[in-house]
């Protein structure tokens, strides 16, 4: 006989330690959407970013397709006791840490990922940083965000740092409006 456990995997539970946080999953290879379900089911929140690439196949076709703008992670907002939980999930490969501690990603950097998948630009993603100057944007739908200008290719592009997954999100954007920290 199998005892099931009550509510193992529901948030909300009786015992709630420390305050909800952002926390980075690893994913194993192309299981983000099913990732993303299950735990939508679950009551989770979660921010799984998606963007619109245009692949060519080899019979020339052209085609939209939606692909993660992380691939392999995905950020749930939750306390830190019910990682564990998540760890247990199918295909969840483990949570992102750092010094063995589970590394959080600030509210606010998920805000202006967010806020950069509302624009109607080009978004890119880096996992090797270029050093620029921090700015910060004065005007605009990103007005009071803080980040670093880069010069890539002769555009000026407006950088958000995801330090616990090693990522940089990058749009395009004036000049005129961002000002020096």
């Amino acid at each position: 006989m199998i005892k099931k456990k009550k509510n193992r995997f529901l948030p909300g539970g009786r015992y709630h330690a420390g305050e909800m946080k952002w926390f980075g999953f690893y994913l194993r290879p192309r299981s983000e959407k099913l990732v993303y379900n299950l735990l939508g089911n679950l009551s989770y929140e979660v921010f799984f970013p998606t963007i619109q690439s245009l692949r060519i196949w080899k019979n020339r076709q052209r085609k939209m397709i939606t692909v993660p703008l992380f691939p392999n992670y995905m950020f749930v907002y939750t306390y830190e006791h019910e990682l564990y939980n998540i760890r247990c999930l199918p295909r969840v490969a483990s949570f992102v840490s750092c010094d063995g501690k589970p590394a959080t990603i600030s509210g606010q950097e998920i805000a202006g990922v967010k806020q950069m998948l509302g624009l109607d630009k080009t978004i890119t993603v880096e996992t090797t940083f270029i050093k620029g100057e921090p700015v910060r944007i004065v005007s605009g739908p990103l007005a009071g965000y803080e980040g670093v200008l880069i010069q890539q290719n002769g555009r000026t592009r407006f950088a958000i740092r995801l330090e616990a997954i090693n990522h940089t999100v990058l749009v395009d954007i004036s000049r005129s409006t961002l000002e020096k920290r």
